[in-house]
């Protein structure tokens, strides 16, 4: 037999069982656990009437997990938001920020509560004799007063007080030795323009409102930022360990190679330094294998950091499993932007935060325009009092107004010039007109999200389907150049070539799988209804 054939022959019987492993494992898309569907989307035809699917190899963070008894937790993208919201460690602490600002509005409306006031005094005084008709006097008296007031909401001030008192004079035959009043008292106070009415005097409570619904707003909008985050975690960490599996893949090709370029250096068909070339292309692969396994677990902190608010440093060792699968078959048809921006307008939540920010600078600006006019108060006074040697009396007296006293009037007064209150008010005016303008430049981005979220959508379903097709023809070059080699009409570096333009393949396919995972995450967060699973 021909030398040259008999080697030729050897090497296609070697190959030949590798091809056709390789080519049934081509075809078989790759499982994640729990019998989820494929994590990759290319798919390449295998020999003829071959049915042999390889098992999906765990990758080393499983492996290690598993060996040292660590706590496992398997988890689908949904469970992963689930576990987020209520987890996050800085959405627990974003989450007091409404509560603080509900406690502000209390405080504001709590300017309109009634007050109850009381006082006591004691006071001694003596006067020397100055001449016969002025003694020397001695007097002690004692005073109280109780009373009630409070501010209502048109800025007017009611108070109503009652006030005894008791006198003890000594040395003096013109008064009683012993004298007791009694005096109750009502006044209110309404400003007419500076100050005045409801629009000016709920201003207060108004942006307290305002700002504890964009507090709300806010939280909400950190509610779906983090969602999102949650989201872009999970489907990294599920790329880098199917790229793992991509990079082994390629690995194993290369390992094959070098076993082959074994062969033929035994049977004297290749010098021993043909193996170089091979040994350098399974060390690049024995490298990029190491990285790939680096980036599992560097994606594993990342989503472990964003799911748990734990006291206990044992949660950095929980092996995170996903089980969602990061294979897409993307829609034919192509998604239209304009209902969507709708939609994103209207319920947006920085959006409806700034819309608060915009109402709080209008409360402001009422109240610097009001405080720019002159300040008129109306004043009504009563009072009814009496004054016996007995308390009694005196409190009947007070109580049957048989002594009674009002008055009326109205004060008067403003500023010459005004120039601080005038400044003030310009002031708020421009900052009514920057909260809008901001307002405005907000929804032209958010319209600019929603279209670019929407373009980016269309685009990466196109790139699948390209990328999905590039897959395949790679692994058919791969298997076609394989069979040259095996007849001589080929060499090991197209072998390793095709072999990394299907690495290269897969990882392109793979990362556009990937980038459409997060893609409709993100079309969801643009529009404002980013929200945890039921």
């Amino acid at each position: 037999m021909n030398p040259r054939f008999r080697s030729s022959l050897l090497v296609y019987c070697l190959a030949t069982p590798f091809a056709l492993s390789q080519g049934a494992t081509e075809s078989q898309p790759s499982q994640e656990p729990a019998g989820k569907q494929p994590a990759t989307g290319g798919r390449t035809s295998g020999a003829p009437g071959v049915q042999n699917p390889a098992p999906k190899a765990p990758v080393p963070v499983d492996v290690e997990a598993d060996e040292f008894g660590r706590p496992v937790r398997a988890l689908s993208v949904e469970d992963a938001m689930r576990v987020g919201r209520t987890q996050n460690a800085d959405l627990r602490a974003a989450e007091l920020l409404p509560q603080q600002a509900r406690l502000d509005l209390l405080f504001a409306e709590a300017g309109f509560e009634p007050e109850l006031y009381g006082s006591g005094t004691y006071t001694q005084s003596k006067s020397p004799q100055r001449n016969a008709f002025q003694p020397s006097i001695s007097q002690e008296s004692y005073d109280a007063a109780i009373g009630w007031r409070q501010r209502v909401v048109t800025g007017g001030l009611f108070d109503l007080a009652f006030r005894p008192a008791r006198f003890v004079t000594s040395g003096s035959a013109a008064f009683p030795d012993k004298l007791f009043t009694a005096e109750w008292s009502a006044s209110f106070r309404q400003p007419l323009l500076r100050g005045a009415w409801t629009d000016y005097n709920l201003a207060a409570v108004n942006s307290a409102r305002y700002a504890a619904t964009q507090a709300d707003h806010d939280f909400n909008f950190a509610v779906q930022d983090t969602l999102q985050a949650i989201v872009e975690a999970y489907w990294e960490l599920v790329f880098a360990r199917e790229n793992w599996r991509v990079v082994g893949s390629a690995l194993d090709v290369a390992k094959e190679q070098l076993r082959i370029t074994d062969e033929r250096i035994r049977v004297r068909e290749l010098a021993a330094r043909d193996r170089v070339a091979d040994e350098a292309e399974v060390a690049r692969r024995q490298e990029e294998s190491i990285t790939a396994e680096n980036e599992i677990r560097t994606r594993e902190d990342n989503l472990r950091r964003l799911l748990f608010d734990a006291s206990d440093q044992e949660f950095w060792q929980v092996n995170l499993r996903p089980i969602s699968s990061i294979t897409v078959e993307p829609p034919a048809e192509a998604r239209d932007f304009e209902p969507l921006v709708g939609m994103a307008l209207a319920n947006r939540p920085d959006l409806r935060s700034r819309r608060s920010l915009v109402a709080q600078a209008e409360v402001a600006m009422l109240q610097a325009e009001r405080d720019t006019l002159p300040n008129l108060e109306f004043v009504g006074t009563w009072s009814s009092d009496g004054a016996r040697d007995q308390f009694h009396s005196a409190y009947r007296d007070a109580t049957d107004l048989d002594f009674p006293d009002w008055s009326v009037g109205f004060e008067f007064a403003m500023p010459i010039g005004n120039g601080a209150a005038r400044a003030t008010a310009q002031r708020a005016r421009l900052e009514v007109e920057r909260q809008r303008r901001q307002l405005h430049a907000a929804t032209l981005e958010v319209t600019r999200e929603v279209r670019d979220a929407v373009r980016n959508l269309n685009t990466l379903a196109q790139s699948i389907r390209a990328s999905g097709e590039s897959v395949r023809l790679a692994a058919t070059d791969l298997e076609t150049e394989q069979v040259k080699l095996k007849v001589g009409s080929s060499t090991a570096f197209e072998v390793q070539q095709r072999n990394q333009d299907l690495r290269e393949a897969r990882s392109r396919h793979l990362r556009n799988q990937l980038d459409y995972r997060i893609a409709e995450s993100r079309l969801l967060f643009v529009q404002g209804i980013l929200r945890m699973p039921r």
